[in-house]
């Protein structure tokens, strides 16, 4: 028995998986090789029950015999389980895709139809499994259709800004009409903006679309997936200039594509400039991150602050590094002014072919926008509205790219009959900072007020800004400034100028250990609290461990911490520009 046994064996794993071949005599087999003989003919060993119901029992001798017929019968059989294999293979990955969600009716259905067919083969029934399985492809080939179909959803852009004319055309073949504030764009329609016209488009994943003057774009695809809230977007341009601001989500998870000119790219940046001159040429710029760019089947990545230019029937432009940012040639970025004109000047950049100015009423240059191209270094702004103007500017190169934008200045014109403003550097509150006995209390203010402090007069600049130092600062100094502008409207600030000690911010106990009296602290779990001033945060270094605590509005400040033998460091710091104030080092010694 041991012998024939092992034939068995033998016989069963000889044969490639797959193969059938045609057996002539009956094969009997023991109660125990059950399993063996259900993989070898079937493809599983699940499938066992067909098996027992398929072949002769003799229970006397504990075997079982299965005829030719009913081998090949399991042999034809073990292709439809390969198949329900393979489908529960795509099952388990479209449930991930979110099948149970955006195919919850097709889900059950093939669930059904699994059962049926595992109860089919639990029960004998060979020939209703095999009707199962080839119902389950199907099945799972409807639910995977219904999951596409409401999982990736084509969604609608917003005209969400606008100024001057612009124009919407539905579909490719639709004429242009009107378009206004609140109109939605799906897949295919096209805006159009005329001379001295802008327009921004929004996305559902916090994406904008600026649309340049004269400039002709379609979307060609706009959807979004459901499960994840990823964009899948193409945007064509067709003529003249668009800024492509991507939010983060749409950078890091979703597809964003622009095709301008003769070139196709996939934008992995927030910020990225395009401009077409027809079909045939394109220059482009990216600001942030980078930018695959497909033209005349040659690939090539552009990094932040790099441009190309792509022309039909050749390879792109290796990329070009773009001009710096123009530096403002004022010594704030705030200005103050009583004037409805202002001399906005910049410093000049090597090898600029000219530069483009911009003012809005928006921080964002997404409202009315005004656009100035000069080959000057300074551009006289006219007619500035009450209230707050922003402007900022860049320089091309003699290629025609343009680099990236200067930091943005925000121009104030001040309403006559009011108190002249005044703002100061670095306050928190009414708090001033330092570690030093001297302090250069600075700011902006009007540039034609009389700005005094403490009664000492102190001259304002033509911008507006004003500095005036402190010397021989000790604990708390009070000042009272006070702007008067020429027709008598006052302003008063009273600020506090502290100056930061050991004795007023290591006023504390770590452990039993005064911080302040002792070097050495004892390792173990310990409370530490103190007060110190608002705008500070407090940086506790243990060898391998930090904690950061930031003070309250009051100063407070307090941690629970453990410890660890070695160096400590109690460092105090400012929140805001993480200017260091004082650092003190301890020993921590193990506690004996």
């Amino acid at each position: 028995m041991k012998y024939r046994y092992l034939l068995i064996s033998l016989m069963l794993f000889s044969v490639e998986p797959g193969e059938i071949y045609a057996q002539q005599n009956p094969l009997t087999f023991q109660s125990q090789d059950l399993q063996l003989i259900a993989q070898r003919y079937t493809g599983s060993t699940v499938n066992w029950p067909l098996v027992i119901e398929m072949a002769s029992h003799d229970v006397d001798k504990n075997s079982f015999t299965l005829e030719p017929s009913a081998i090949l019968q399991l042999q034809n059989f073990a292709e439809f389980s390969s198949k329900v294999n393979e489908q529960q293979k795509r099952i388990s990955d479209l449930i991930n895709s979110g099948a149970t969600v955006f195919a919850a009716e097709e889900y059950a259905a093939v669930k059904e139809i699994i059962s049926k067919y595992s109860t089919s083969i639990s029960e004998g029934e060979l020939d209703q499994a095999i009707g199962y399985a080839g119902q389950l492809e199907q099945a799972v080939d409807e639910m995977e259709s219904t999951l596409m179909n409401n999982r990736i959803v084509d969604v609608q852009a917003q005209l969400s800004k606008k100024k001057g004319e612009v124009n919407k055309r539905v579909g490719l073949l639709g004429s242009w009409s009107d378009s206004f504030i609140g109109d939605l764009f799906k897949q295919s329609d096209g805006i159009r903006t005329l001379i001295e016209s802008y327009a921004t488009l929004s996305f559902t994943d916090g994406s904008d679309i600026q649309v340049n003057p004269n400039t002709i774009a379609v979307i060609r695809k706009s959807r979004i997936d459901k499960l994840n809230n990823a964009s899948d977007t193409e945007i064509t341009l067709e003529d003249g200039g668009l800024l492509a601001k991507l939010s983060a989500a749409g950078k890091d998870r979703s597809t964003y594509v622009l095709n301008a000119g003769p070139s196709r790219t996939e934008l992995k940046t927030q910020n990225f400039y395009a401009e077409t001159e027809g079909v045939e040429r394109a220059k482009l710029s990216n600001y942030d991150g980078e930018a695959i760019i497909n033209s005349n089947d040659i690939t090539i990545t552009i990094q932040k602050n790099q441009g190309t230019i792509v022309e039909e029937g050749k390879d792109p432009l290796q990329p070009v590094e773009l001009l710096p940012a123009p530096e403002l040639d004022w010594s704030s970025a705030d200005t103050l002014i009583n004037e409805e004109e202002l001399l906005f000047a910049f410093r000049e950049i090597d090898d600029a072919a000219n530069y483009r100015v911009q003012y809005s009423n928006s921080p964002n240059f997404d409202g009315q926008l005004t656009e100035v191209t000069t080959t000057e270094t300074a551009v006289n702004i006219e007619n500035l509205p009450m209230g707050m103007t922003y402007v900022r500017v860049q320089a091309t190169d003699q290629l025609g790219l343009r680099g990236p934008f200067s930091k943005t200045a925000r121009i104030i014109r001040n309403v006559d009959n009011q108190p002249p403003p005044v703002f100061v550097d670095n306050i928190r509150g009414n708090m001033l900072l330092t570690s030093g006995d001297t302090y250069a209390v600075e700011g902006v203010t009007e540039p034609d007020a009389v700005l005094t402090m403490n009664g000492k007069r102190v001259s304002v600049a033509s911008s507006g800004r004003f500095s005036h130092t402190l010397s021989d600062l000790s604990g708390e100094t009070d000042i009272k400034i006070i702007s008067r502008d020429p027709t008598g409207n006052v302003s008063e600030l009273d600020v506090i100028v502290a100056r930061l000690t050991e004795d007023r911010l290591y006023n504390f106990n770590i452990g039993k250990a005064s911080a302040l009296q002792s070097n050495r602290v004892k390792a173990g779990s310990t409370i530490i609290s103190s007060k110190a001033y608002n705008g500070l945060k407090v940086i506790i270094s243990n060898q391998q461990q930090s904690r950061t605590i930031a003070t309250d509005g009051q100063g407070r400040w307090g941690t629970k911490i453990t410890f660890i033998p070695g160096e400590l460091t109690i460092a105090f710091k400012d929140v805001s520009t993480d200017q260091t104030y004082l650092t003190k080092t301890f020993i921590v010694e193990a506690d004996q």
